[in-house]
C-alpha cells in the first residue's frame, strides 16, 4: 500500500531532413578548450562540433559524451546528468550508512539506520534462512477456503506492500482536498502494463515471464511438471486481470479515476468481495470512504474471483508474496529476480551490488532519518537561497507569457494568474521531519526489518485516512534525484537530491542553472497547467474552471504536441506514444520556454555571461540537452517507449528546442531545419 501523487517529471525523432541547405556556422570549440576551466573542459567534451546543432541538437550537446560512455553492467541506462548525480548522492549514503553500521556511537537514529543497513547486508545470514520467512505466509494462503477469509489474507498482505489482486494508497480527495481518502485501483499485475498480456508483439516477453514464474515456485519446492502448471494459472489470472483493466492513457485523466464511494457502494459493486474482512484485517475497520478508481476493474475482479477455484487463487498469491518479497530473501531468488526483471526486461547485464540495494531500502523505509545527514553534507550554504529566487524567476516569466496568449479569455488568464501566485514551493527537505517512534529494527534479521519498515509506512498513511491533509509532507525523501508538481496541494517540491551538478550548484554560471534546474522548475510549474494539471483549481479541487472555448482551444494545441511526439521513432518500428506522454512533453516544452525567459531576466538585472566559448545564451540550451544525455539498453527504451509518461530523453531535447523559436535564432537555424521548423506547437 502506497501514497499516490500526480505523475513525476524526470525519471525522467523524426528528424525533417532538409537537404541542400547551408550548415550554420559552427562553436569553436577546439580554440578554446586549452584555456577554460575544468567545468568548461566537461562541456566541451560532451559537446561533437562536427553535429550540426540545427539538424539534431542532442547529437551536438552529447554527441561527444556518447561517443564514450557506456552503460553500467548493473545498470540498463547511464546519463550524463540523473546518473552521476544518483550515483554520487548513492555513494554519500553508502559512506553514512557504513559509518552508522560500524559505529552508531550514542545517536538514536544513527543506531536505527545502522542496524537496517547492517542486517541487510548480512548475506549470509539472510541465505541461511532461505525461504523459511515466507513459512507463516505461505500457510495462511494455504488455509484459505472462501472469500470472507480470502480478502483477510489479502489485506494482512497489503499491509507489507504485497499489492496482489489490486493496488490501494491514500491520497487527498479530488473534490475536497484537504481531507485524504482511503484509494483502491487496478493492480496485480507482474509485468510492466497491461498491453504486455494481451499485444502479440509482447508474446515472447509473456513466455520468458511464465518461465521466471515457474522459476521462482521451483524454488518454492515445486516439481518441474508442478511449477508450470503454476505459473500458467498465474499468467491466466493475470492476463484476466489485465483485460479489465484500463490502459495507461485512461489513467491519466483525474475526472476517469475518481468515484467515491461509501462501504456499501464498493460492496454493491463487488458482492463478492468481503471488503469489511479485508479493512478489519488490516486494523482499519472504521473508513468509510472509498475512492474507487477504476470501478470497471473492480467489477473484473469480481466476476474473476468468484469463477476462479481457490486452488487457483492461492497460486497466485503464492507467486505475489515471493515476488514482492524478493528483497527481504536469498541469492537464489534474487538472482532468478534480476535474470527477468534486471536483464530480460531491461537489458541490465549485471544485477546492482548488495549494497545499491540496501542503500535504496534504508532510505524507502528509514527515509527522513537518513535524509537529515545527507542533507548536512550536501545542500549547506546560500543554495536554498539561490534556488527561491530561480524559482521566483520562472514563475515570473510564466505569469509574462500567459499575458501574452492569444488563446486565452481574460477571465480564463486572471484564473490561471491566481493559481500561479500561489503554487507552494517546497526546496531542498522538509520544515517537518517525520518520526519513526514505534518501528522496531534488529541488528540480526533483515526480513522482520523490511516487513516491519512496510507495514510502518502503511500504517502512516491509512492513519492519514479521513483525516485533514497535513501540508507539510513530501512524497519524496530529500536524497531522491527528481522533483514533482502536486496538483493536489498546488505545490512543487525540488528535493536536495536533484539540486546537485550538473543540474544545480551555488557556483555554476547561471546560464547552466537555469537550463538545467532552472527547466526542471519551469518544468514542474508548467504541471499545474498541462492537460491534467489544468483540470485542478487553485486549491487542488478537481473542477472545471476554465471557459468552455478556451479549454476546447487548449485541447487544439495540446493536440498538437501529441502528434509531433507520435512521430518521434526511438527504435525502428517503435514511436513514442504521444497522447501518454503528453503532460510531461507540454511541461517540458513549457518549462524552456520559461527557464529561458527567467535567465533572460536574471541577465537583464546582471551580466551577460561566457563559458568555454559559448555565450550564456547558448550555454542555457547546452546545459539543458546535456544533463539529458542518455545511452539506454533497446530493452528498456522499448519499455520506457510503452510504459513511461516521459518521452525519451533525445526527444526531450529536440522536441522541446524545435518548437521554441528562440533556440533558432539563439543558434542561427534557418527556418525550416529541423530544428526550427516553419511551424511550431505551443501550449504555454
Amino acid at each position: 500500500m502506497r501514497h499516490l501523487t500526480t505523475p513525476l517529471i524526470l525519471s525522467l525523432s523524426l528528424l525533417l531532413a532538409c537537404p541542400g541547405q547551408t550548415p550554420p556556422p559552427k562553436t569553436p570549440v577546439a580554440e578554446a578548450a586549452p584555456e577554460v576551466s575544468a567545468l568548461g573542459q566537461s562541456i566541451l567534451a560532451a559537446i561533437d562540433p562536427q553535429a550540426d546543432a540545427c539538424q539534431d541538437f542532442y547529437a551536438y550537446a552529447c554527441g561527444g559524451w556518447l561517443a564514450t560512455a557506456e552503460i553500467p553492467p548493473d545498470k540498463p541506462e547511464v546519463s550524463r546528468g540523473f546518473s552521476a548525480v544518483f550515483d554520487r548522492n548513492e555513494e554519500v549514503l553508502h559512506e553514512i550508512l557504513d559509518n552508522a553500521a560500524a559505529d552508531p556511537g550514542d545517536d538514536a537514529d544513527l543506531a536505527m539506520v545502522g542496524a537496517f543497513y547492517g542486517a541487510c547486508m548480512d548475506t549470509e545470514a539472510i541465505d541461511a534462512r532461505g525461504l523459511e520467512p515466507l513459512a507463516p505466509f505461505l500457510e495462511e494462503i494455504a488455509a484459505i477456503e472462501d472469500t470472507e477469509a480470502l480478502m483477510a489474507t489479502v489485506g494482512r498482505l497489503q499491509v507489507i506492500s504485497v499489492e496482489t489482486l489490486f493496488g490501494a494508497a491514500v491520497e487527498p480527495d479530488y473534490k475536497s482536498p484537504d481531507t485524504n481518502l482511503f484509494m483502491v485501483m487496478q493492480g496485480g499485475l507482474g509485468l510492466p502494463d497491461r498491453e504486455y498480456y494481451l499485444n502479440d508483439e509482447a508474446a515472447e516477453i509473456r513466455a520468458a515471464y511464465e518461465q521466471h514464474v515457474a522459476n521462482m515456485f521451483l524454488l518454492l519446492g515445486d516439481n518441474d511438471e508442478d511449477a508450470a502448471a503454476h505459473a500458467a494459472t498465474v499468467v491466466r489470472f493475470e492476463t484476466a486481470l489485465a483485460e479489465v483493466s484500463l490502459p495507461l492513457v485512461e489513467l491519466r485523466d483525474p475526472v476517469t479515476t475518481y468515484h467515491k464511494l461509501d462501504l456499501d457502494g464498493l460492496q454493491g459493486l463487488t458482492p463478492h468481495l468481503p471488503w469489511k474482512a479485508l479493512l478489519e484485517a488490516t486494523g482499519y475497520p472504521d473508513l468509510t470512504s472509498i475512492n474507487v478508481a477504476t470501478p470497471g476493474f473492480f467489477e473484473g475482479l469480481d466476476a474473476l474471483v468468484a469463477e476462479t477455484p481457490m486452488e487457483d487463487v492461492h497460486t497466485y498469491l503464492q507467486w505475489w508474496l515471493i515476488s514482492e518479497s524478493t528483497g527481504a530473501l536469498g541469492a537464489a531468488v534474487q538472482a532468478e529476480t534480476f535474470d527477468f526483471y534486471g536483464k530480460t526486461l531491461s537489458g541490465a547485464q549485471e544485477d546492482r551490488p548488495r549494497w545499491k540495494k540496501c542503500v535504496q531500502w534504508t532510505d524507502d523505509y528509514l527515509g527522513d532519518v537518513l535524509a537529515q545527514l545527507y542533507v548536512e553534507q550536501m545542500f549547506a550554504g546560500d543554495s536554498k537561497e539561490i534556488a527561491v529566487e530561480m524559482i521566483q524567476r520562472v514563475e515570473g516569466a510564466l505569469q509574462a507569457g500567459m499575458a501574452d496568449l492569444e488563446w486565452m479569455d481574460d477571465t480564463t488568464r486572471e484564473r490561471a494568474v491566481a493559481k500561479l501566485g500561489v503554487i507552494l514551493n517546497k526546496i531542498g527537505y522538509p520544515d517537518k521531519w517525520r518520526d519513526y517512534a514505534g518501528l522496531e529494527v534488529t541488528t540480526d534479521d533483515h526480513f522482520g526489518n523490511l516487513m516491519a519498515g512496510r507495514a510502518f509506512e502503511t500504517r502512516y498513511w491509512l492513519d492519514q485516512a479521513e483525516q485533514p491533509v497535513d501540508e507539510t509532507i513530501w512524497y519524496m525523501t530529500a536524497p531522491t534525484v527528481n522533483a514533482y508538481y502536486n496538483p493536489l496541494a498546488n505545490e512543487i517540491v525540488f528535493p536536495a537530491g536533484i539540486m546537485q551538478p550538473p543540474f544545480f550548484d551555488r557556483t555554476f554560471p547561471k546560464a547552466l542553472n537555469y537550463g538545467a534546474m532552472g527547466l526542471v522548475m519551469g518544468h514542474e510549474v508548467t504541471h499545474g497547467f498541462d492537460d491534467e494539471g489544468r483540470k485542478f483549481d487553485s486549491e487542488g479541487r478537481l473542477a472545471e474552471w476554465w471557459e468552455p472555448e478556451v479549454a476546447e482551444r487548449f485541447e487544439e494545441r495540446a493536440e498538437c504536441v501529441r502528434e509531433l511526439y507520435s512521430g518521434y521513432e526511438v527504435l525502428p518500428g517503435v514511436n513514442l506514444d504521444g497522447d501518454l506522454t503528453a503532460g510531461e512533453n507540454i511541461a517540458d516544452l513549457g518549462g524552456i520556454k520559461h527557464a529561458f525567459g527567467a535567465y533572460r531576466g536574471w541577465v537583464a538585472d546582471n551580466s551577460a555571461e561566457e563559458v568555454a566559448g559559448l555565450d550564456g545564451e547558448k550555454l542555457f540550451f547546452v546545459g539543458y540537452a546535456q544533463s539529458w544525455c542518455t545511452l539506454r539498453t533497446p530493452e528498456l527504451e522499448r519499455m520506457r517507449a510503452a510504459t513511461d509518461p516521459h518521452s525519451s530523453p533525445k526527444f526531450r531535447v529536440n522536441g522541446a528546442v524545435s518548437q521554441f523559436p528562440a533556440f533558432g535564432e539563439v543558434f542561427g537555424c534557418e527556418v525550416g531545419s529541423p530544428m526550427r521548423p516553419e511551424t511550431a506547437c505551443e501550449v504555454w
